[in-house]
């Protein structure tokens, strides 16, 4: 399977979706931020580069569970220089990890969906979860 070539199933992405009523923690370029806002975020998604320590994480933890939206700029590759969104979460059934390459704009929206609470589409995106560590 190539990277970015299959689609997510749709019946786990229903539980891939951010928690309302978790609150948010960002990190921006490994700097992590306990006040920030909309327009915060906005930013560090505008200031992303292609470099490998620029990134945006908007991570949400409630005890060992958790759920996070990050974005990159891919480095090499047929993708070089595109956005690279990836989600993740924990539940019963292990850890998750999605992604899909785009634009700025879609990791914009992405983002700006997670943060406002809103459905998040994964169509397109890939099943990265068995390259996580006790996944594989």
């Amino acid at each position: 399977m190539g990277l970015f070539s299959s689609l997510f199933p749709k019946e786990r992405a229903l539980g891939a979706q951010p928690h309302r009523d978790w609150r948010w923690s960002l990190s921006v370029n490994g700097m992590p931020s306990a006040e920030f806002d909309w327009t915060d975020i906005a930013r560090a998604l505008d200031g992303l580069g292609p470099h490998e320590d620029s990134f945006v994480i908007l991570e949400q933890k409630q005890g060992a569970d958790y759920w996070f939206i990050q974005s990159a700029v891919a480095l090499a590759g047929p993708h070089a220089g595109e956005y690279i969104v990836g989600v993740g979460w924990n539940d019963a059934k292990g850890k998750h990890l999605v992604e899909r390459c785009g634009g700025a704009g879609r990791a914009v929206d992405m983002f700006r969906a997670a943060w406002r609470g809103k459905p998040l589409d994964f169509t397109g995106f890939e099943d990265q979860s068995d390259l996580l560590p006790g996944n594989s």
